[in-house]
């Protein structure tokens, strides 16, 4: 499972603590200093794929109240490896308008593949030397 998180409209929220829940697991990380972050949570490969909650929350350093807090039911959806394999999960979005959605807005996946190319380098990996 993964969300796309849009941190506009909320300040500053570098370093803060980001949780994602869902069907008993959780992953927990620091917020860099990006526009949009993706946060994952690797679920088991014999996870229940009926709706269930999904939860996030975000609470700034030094703070212990969240900042956001927002949970949605989810429903995952399987998706083939084509070699007979295969897991569920879902993707997800979070804005400030448009809340946790399974419904990831066109402008917000094509701000994401900007900031990821706009991370990348042109400089080549350094070899190692024979």
């Amino acid at each position: 499972m993964s969300v796309l998180f849009q941190r506009q409209g909320f300040g500053d929220l570098t370093g803060a603590l980001v949780e994602l829940c869902t069907r008993g697991e959780c992953t927990k990380d620091r917020l860099l200093d990006q526009d949009i972050t993706s946060i994952r949570l690797p679920l088991s490969d014999d996870v229940d794929p009926a709706p269930g909650p999904v939860r996030l929350r975000v609470t700034r350093e030094n703070e212990d109240r969240p900042v956001i807090d927002v949970s949605a039911d989810v429903r995952l959806t399987f998706q083939s490896d084509g070699c007979d394999g295969g897991a569920h999960n879902r993707g997800l979005a979070f804005t400030k308008d448009g809340g946790l959605t399974t419904k990831i807005p066109t402008f917000l996946q094509k701000a994401w593949a900007e900031q990821v190319r706009s991370r990348a380098t042109a400089v080549p990996a350094p070899s190692a030397s024979s």
